[in-house]
């Protein structure tokens, strides 16, 4: 938290949320899972890490034709945010998120189309640099392990990549541990689609988190 209050400016930070495409072959089942929107076949990894390029949390386990969203709404850690958030509502911890996720209470995202020069406009630009971290860190662990990387296509089947991504994501944070250093080039994946929220309880902790982005804009901006 500390860090991403010095740099930047946003408090309550305890890591950044991202997912990436791990190239497969061709599954022989469920086969329309995997094929995602880039046009081939892949698992869609969701990473969560920290200001210092560890890997806090990886989920592999779903096919490239699922959202960034879905995967986010689904996991062990949106359920332990939400419920540390819904114990204690004041307690200020949440994730940075781009806009392939909803907005939470602990998952803060950017702005929808901003008015040039506005302070949503400002808030976005503080929140991209901050949650750059994470593209960083996907970009390490990809060039590190070619395995994982772009273009790749993966012999074995699904189950088995997403064990060999999570031995990996193990293995990067040894060598984040021990500075050993590699510098791959920047790497973003594409935006996914933001999943409205429609129901009341849906609706009402989405005004809490707006809440909490405009209090972190206002604290930026003034």
């Amino acid at each position: 938290m500390e860090y991403f209050v010095e740099k930047y400016g946003i408090p309550g930070v305890i890591g950044c949320i991202d997912g990436t495409h791990i190239a497969l072959q061709r599954p022989t089942e469920n086969e329309h899972m995997f094929f995602n929107r880039k046009g081939y076949h892949s698992l869609n990894a969701m990473i969560i890490c920290d200001h210092e390029y560890k890997i806090l949390a990886v989920n592999s386990q779903y096919g490239g034709a699922a959202h960034d969203s879905f995967i986010w709404k689904h996991s062990d850690q949106r359920k332990y945010l939400e419920g540390q958030y819904r114990s204690s509502p004041s307690r200020s911890a949440w994730l940075l998120g781009d806009s392939g996720y909803p907005l939470e209470p602990w998952c803060i995202t950017p702005y929808r189309s901003p008015g040039e020069g506005s302070s949503e406009s400002t808030f976005n630009e503080v929140h991209s640099k901050a949650r750059c971290v994470v593209e960083r860190t996907i970009g390490i662990l990809k060039g590190r392990w070619r395995i994982l990387g772009y273009g790749k296509r993966g012999r074995y089947k699904p189950e088995k990549v997403a064990r060999i991504a999570n031995v990996c994501c193990a293995l990067h944070n040894i060598c984040i541990t021990y500075n050993i250093s590699y510098s791959p080039p920047s790497i973003r994946d594409d935006e996914l689609d933001h999943t409205d929220l429609h129901h009341t309880e849906e609706a009402s902790l989405l005004r809490a988190a707006q809440a909490i982005r405009n209090n972190i804009k206002n604290s930026i901006c003034n």
